[in-house]
């Protein structure tokens, strides 16, 4: 924090709680689960960089490793020499092969950036609501640089095809770790066991909604029925039609996939370091939108605002503790409001959208 000051008492009390529940949350698919979703062919594996397994009609069918020191290159296919691959797999593993000093995206966690020597390696955590990018060697903001951690396509080389888990039916064609959903053309449905777009759906005839615990930290309650959330177009009731996103009602990063009103809906989640936009169908950066639920979630900060921006809340693996928060006005009436793009308590009303919010009553810290 910045521009004001915590008392002791607080302090301690934070230092104590980091000690206890700080820990590394593990993201991705494993090499079994990307089977499911990807035809036939090389995935890397993410539990060693120099790692490899073949995929062969939804199903895990061999695994092996590169020889020597070569690394398995998820982009081609192939092993390669170190300095040409970007590893999907842990950092331990990465580092313990690596020969030369490099820096590399934590592949769990892309607000992290690493530098890799002699076997070991450190992290920085970005600027909030950043994320590193690999290939400039630099943070930028999340818009920039769509993080592979959560993607289907981190291990799957470049110009494949993968069936999306979260819009069955729909693909996504691979490209650095990541892709963008598409639609098939002419009302077919993507194969992923045919890789093609087909007559024939292989889709389930119901969807059911995630679970809270698959969806990720910041999510209040278990997600309403996928059969109702697309009961009608929130910016259009009359629009019995066309296609939209709303809000999962709770969590801040979550929406529902809508084809038309009535339709059971799609959950999905909006990229690391934003939240979803139900006005304007987008993710966007979170101080831009007065979400009323756990705002920890998705974003790679300490502290974030209570609506009104008068009081924050502590964060802690992207979720709100309770009872761990404070008031500006009380640490310093000087700095009365909250900054969240600041991190801090500001002299000056930051006129965010949570700050015109109302704010909850009573305040819960």
């Amino acid at each position: 924090m910045q521009d004001f000051k915590m008392t002791s008492g607080l302090c301690l009390a934070l230092l104590g709680l980091v000690a206890l529940q700080m820990q590394c949350a593990s993201a991705g698919y494993s090499m079994a689960e990307t089977c499911l979703y990807y035809g036939e062919g090389y995935i890397a594996d993410p539990d060693q960089c120099n790692g490899w397994g073949y995929c062969k009609g939804g199903e895990l069918i061999a695994q092996g490793t590169c020889p020597g020191t070569y690394l398995y290159n998820q982009k081609t296919a192939q092993c390669d020499f170190p300095e040409n691959v970007k590893c999907a797999s842990k950092l331990e593993s990465t580092c313990s092969v690596v020969t030369s000093p490099i820096y590399l995206a934590d592949p769990d966690d892309c607000t992290k950036a690493c530098y890799c020597n002699n076997g070991t390696y450190s992290c920085t955590t970005c600027p909030q609501y950043q994320v590193f990018d690999p290939t400039k060697r630099a943070c930028v903001y999340s818009n920039q640089y769509n993080c592979p951690a959560n993607s289907i396509c981190r291990l799957v080389p470049d110009g494949k095809w993968v069936a999306d888990p979260l819009k069955c039916g729909n693909y996504l064609a691979c490209l650095d770790g990541s892709g963008t959903s598409k639609e098939c053309p002419d009302n077919l449905f993507f194969n992923q066991f045919k890789n093609m777009c087909a007559i024939e759906s292989i889709c389930p005839t119901e969807t059911e909604p995630p679970s809270t615990a698959s969806v990720g930290p910041g999510v209040e309650k278990p997600l309403p029925d996928s059969k109702t959330a697309c009961a009608e177009n929130p910016n259009d009731k009359t629009d019995t039609t066309s296609k939209f996103y709303v809000e999962d009602g709770k969590s801040c990063m979550g929406y529902y996939y809508c084809e038309k009103a009535g339709e059971t809906g799609i959950w999905g989640k909006c990229p690391l370091g934003t939240h979803f936009n139900q006005a304007d169908q987008n993710c966007v950066t979170p101080y831009t939108v007065d979400c009323k639920y756990d705002r920890c979630g998705n974003i790679n900060q300490t502290y974030v605002s209570v609506l009104g921006c008068a009081d924050y809340y502590y964060c802690i693996n992207q979720t709100k503790q309770v009872g761990m928060g404070g008031n500006c006005a009380n640490n310093n009436p000087n700095y009365p409001y909250f900054s969240e793009a600041q991190g801090a308590c500001v002299d000056v009303d930051p006129k965010f959208a949570i700050c015109s919010a109302p704010a909850p009553s009573p305040v819960g810290n």
